[in-house]
């Protein structure tokens, strides 16, 4: 008896490790690379999960964030490639339940516009989930912006890029004013502020790129980041004075300053340059073709 339940246990031993070799098999051969066919996506302003093709939520996606614009196909294919590459992020770090039990949430990274896409952001899609921007084989997060202030800003997956391109573009300089009641609302400031306006914000600090790092508001540091959002600046390149009773600030470019620029991928594929020139261009990461 005793020899009998040690060969049942070896045999079932033996199996384990078969079962756990299999699993550990195809974690390791499943390829990141693999598109859904079909995905889930959560919008929050209808409250709605709706269940679609991938490439109409790419498309859907590539229109948001190029606005409508009537960039060129090569340019079109760069951003639904790098869109390609969030998304496909996103799937394979997805933990618990996010997005309400959906694969993905419409806003931020996914700006989802529903409704029939035009077929040149189509054909652009069709050739983007052949292209993935991965790193020691996984899929990145690239970033991206529509305007650089004329050099992106460095980060771990992007080199930082002269686009001289980018400067003097429709809608590169934006100017905004705010009361000093609007500005303490903004920043949730109830307390007691200096009576001399002018020194409400004070000690910027800049990147080479003009990208605000911080300043300090009332003795309190906050990012260029953390500003931009509290006022719907449309940058990062900020710079604040205050002058006539107002708040004025004036940003270069359009977004976070990071990753690809949006108006320079056009304009170097205007210039010739392919879908893959300009994803090497602006993305430290391995361009995988599937």
């Amino acid at each position: 008896m005793p020899k009998k339940i040690t060969i049942v246990s070896g045999a079932a031993l033996v199996l384990l490790a078969a079962i756990v070799a299999v699993l550990l098999s195809v974690t390791a051969n499943r390829s990141t690379s693999a598109v859904p066919r079909r995905v889930s996506v959560y919008i929050p302003e209808r409250g709605e999960i709706l269940t679609m093709n991938y490439a109409d939520f790419l498309a859907g996606c590539v229109t948001g964030l190029t606005g409508g614009e009537n960039l060129a196909d090569e340019a079109l294919a760069a951003v639904a490639a790098a869109e390609n590459s969030r998304a496909m992020y996103e799937l394979s770090t997805k933990k618990g339940f996010q997005n309400l039990g959906a694969d993905f949430t419409v806003g931020g990274d996914f700006p989802f516009v529903d409704g029939e896409p035009d077929e040149r952001v189509s054909n652009a899609v069709r050739a983007a989930e052949k292209l993935l921007l991965t790193l020691d084989g996984e899929p990145i997060k690239p970033q991206m912006c529509m305007l650089s202030s004329g050099r992106t800003d460095e980060t771990p997956l992007s080199p930082s890029v002269a686009l001289p391109c980018d400067i003097g573009a429709n809608g590169f300089e934006s100017r905004t004013a705010f009361t000093t009641e609007e500005v303490r609302r903004a920043l949730h400031k109830n307390g007691t502020l200096s009576a001399d306006c002018s020194e409400w914000f004070s000690g910027a600090v800049y990147a080479d790129t003009g990208t605000l790092l911080y300043i300090e508001f009332n003795g309190e540091r906050m990012t260029g980041a953390a500003l931009k959002q509290a006022f719907g600046l449309r940058s990062v390149a900020i710079t604040v004075e205050y002058a006539e009773d107002k708040f004025r600030f004036t940003c270069l470019g359009l977004g976070e300053n990071k990753g690809m620029s949006i108006n320079a991928a056009d304009f170097m594929a205007k210039n010739g340059s392919s879908a893959e020139e300009i994803l090497k261009t602006f993305y430290s990461a391995e361009l995988e073709k599937i």
